[in-house]
């Protein structure tokens, strides 16, 4: 009888900490030999707490793989230019920028493709560079805020540290705006041109993040 009323204590508690542990991801502290009963239950918990921790990270790592090769496939439709383990890490920095603002990597890839159609040596009419398309006044306050590494010009000409001003410009530009669509027009057009216009009353036809978002959908779409 007393092990039947133990198990009725000892079943429920153990259930509410374990499923405290997986949505919370905290676990209670428990002080060491107090109590082998606090004890037993602590590793159960952090047991339990492990595994779906595991899980999360399982699965993180298959949308990242997943995510990877989508990119790889997308950027061997393009001449990058550049030499063959370059190309190889593109993906990567696209993620790991994507994870930092919280982007969908695809629409990063999506506003690369736009702006220079991956081609590392791009170099527009207008004086921008690299695959994000930067000028050189505004990525050197760029790298001045992000405390980047500037040499120069070739700066924009590293494809890592492009894709690092780029993505960093355009959650710079969500932030001041507070709309994904006037962002991306103030990515091409400058912030401050946009920001005249729209003292004026005067509402931009949105042909660039049109463009940006038609190349999000055809890449988000397509079959792999």
């Amino acid at each position: 009888m007393t092990s039947y009323k133990a198990k009725q204590i000892i079943i429920p508690l153990v259930l509410v900490l374990a499923f405290t542990g997986f949505f919370t991801g905290k676990t209670p502290q428990y002080v060491s030999g107090l109590s082998p009963f606090f004890s037993a239950v602590s590793r159960v918990e952090e047991g339990v707490f492990h595994r779906a921790k595991e899980t999360r990270f399982q699965n993180e790592l298959a949308y990242d793989n997943r995510m990877r090769e989508k990119i790889r496939l997308v950027i061997s439709d393009y001449n990058t230019g550049l030499d063959e383990t370059s190309s190889v890490l593109i993906p990567e920095w696209i993620l790991a920028e994507s994870r930092k603002y919280g982007y969908d990597p695809l629409f990063l890839t999506a506003l690369i493709i736009t702006e220079s159609s991956f081609y590392n040596w791009a170099k527009s009419n207008r004086g921008a560079h690299g695959l994000m398309q930067l000028k050189l006044t505004t990525a050197v306050g760029l790298a001045s805020e992000t405390r980047l590494k500037w040499k120069g010009t070739h700066t924009l000409y590293n494809p890592r540290k492009n894709i690092a001003l780029g993505a960093y410009y355009l959650n710079k530009m969500v932030t001041r705006f507070g709309d994904l669509t006037l962002a991306l027009e103030a990515y091409n057009q400058g912030p401050s041109r946009l920001s005249r216009f729209l003292r004026k009353g005067y509402v931009p036809h949105h042909r660039y993040s049109r463009k940006v978002m038609k190349n999000y959908r055809k890449i988000r779409f397509q079959p792999t």
